[in-house]
């Protein structure tokens, strides 16, 4: 029988592995807590992450912990929480991070609602993150609100500063023999409401179930709520896999949200991972031309009752412009009488023909004035 994980905290003022004294508790999950801490010999503030007791011999944990460590010593990026030191402290494994004041994401859209352009902007560094971790070559494989920390409020007008954090799902991508790929393929991995379909059918993934999951954390950070919440994990992943993305827009008709920018939602929450974007830099740039569009005030859209009005009103004015030139032309014909000369034969004949013609005209100009007239009633 496990021991329970809170029994497992250290006090504050805790001194662990004899050079950092903890302050207080940051967070706990199902391996770990992480403590505020300062470093004895400067006073710095840092990160501790310390494995629970109680699950210190659990192989596959153990194995995640240090394969964290591992990742985090490659890594380099401004939206990437740094790894500064490892060290041991009454025989349990501690990660010393970089310290970063905030909270998590998680606990930001509990308390406040984002403007679009935060959303966009924490997505953006969010990308920022997952482009490093792909270049050095790892995937994280458990990106959620839970493991990004926000600096700063939301729904105010500043943008928020973000870091992802926690790897202890990591993989190395395209190398034999790391990340336990091999006890791990047949597992699902990760939090099934941020999930991939591909990791739901737990297949062997690669760098775009982080860009999925990113897609969610905006569709998230735009709506309120996640694409895909069912009543039990497994009908969560089944959604992923089966429904259709849900439409930020019709979800949220009052937020604005510009169809450009639902536009590059939906490509990054794909079904199959080639329909997505290929990078996370591809994600980012697609995201950044959706905000410049979504600047610009568009006109309103013409609906087909504006369309009929338009029409109305052109017939309208033909009718009176037709209406108006009959009437000129009859104060012409009027005013203007042709003078009298005697005509040859010919010509009389061909007057017989202009007489005809010119009667035939002034009775057509009277039926149309006589229509506008009886109309306009």
């Amino acid at each position: 029988m496990q021991a329970d994980a809170s029994t497992d905290r250290l006090a504050p003022g805790t001194l662990v592995a004899g050079r950092f004294v903890v302050e207080h508790t940051l967070g706990e999950g199902a391996s770990g807590v992480v403590y505020a801490a300062r470093r004895s010999s400067d006073g710095v503030r840092v990160a501790l992450k310390v494995i629970h007791r109680s699950v210190c011999y659990d192989e596959q944990i153990l194995r995640r912990f240090e394969g964290e460590a591992t990742i985090l010593k490659q890594l380099e990026g401004n939206h990437i929480v740094r790894l500064l030191d490892i060290a041991v402290h009454d025989e349990l494994p501690v990660l010393v991070l970089e310290y970063v004041e905030g909270k998590s994401l998680d606990a930001a859209l509990r308390a406040g609602k984002p403007t679009i352009d935060q959303a966009v902007e924490i997505t953006l560094q969010i990308c920022a993150a997952l482009g490093a971790a792909h270049a050095g070559g790892f995937v994280h494989r458990d990106l959620k609100p839970g493991n990004v920390i926000c600096q700063g409020d939301l729904g105010g007008p500043r943008l928020p500063m973000v870091w992802v954090v926690d790897f202890g799902l990591g993989k190395a991508l395209h190398r034999e023999g790391s990340g336990g790929s091999m006890t791990e393929r047949d597992l699902i991995l990760g939090t099934p409401e941020y999930m991939s379909p591909e990791q739901a059918r737990g297949d062997d993934v690669d760098h775009r179930v982080d860009i999925y999951a990113a897609g969610v954390i905006l569709f998230e950070l735009l709506t309120g709520r996640v694409p895909y919440r069912a009543n039990s994990p497994m009908n969560t992943m089944t959604a992923h896999l089966y429904e259709p993305i849900p439409s930020a827009r019709s979800l949220n008709p009052e937020r604005g949200i510009a169809p450009a920018l639902e536009a590059v939602l939906f490509r990054a929450l794909a079904k199959e991972p080639p329909d997505r974007y290929a990078t996370a830099r591809a994600f980012a740039e697609a995201l950044a031309a959706a905000r410049r569009e979504a600047h610009v005030v568009a006109p309103r859209p013409v609906t087909a009752e504006d369309a009929r009005a338009l029409a109305e009103k052109d017939t309208e004015l033909e009718l009176r412009d037709a209406a108006r030139e009959a009437r000129e032309l009859a104060e012409v014909v009027q005013n203007n009488p042709a003078p009298v000369v005697a005509p040859s034969v010919t010509e009389q004949a061909g007057m017989k023909w202009g007489l005809w013609i010119a009667l035939a005209l002034l009775l057509v100009i009277a039926a149309v004035v006589l229509g506008v007239t009886m109309g306009s009633r």
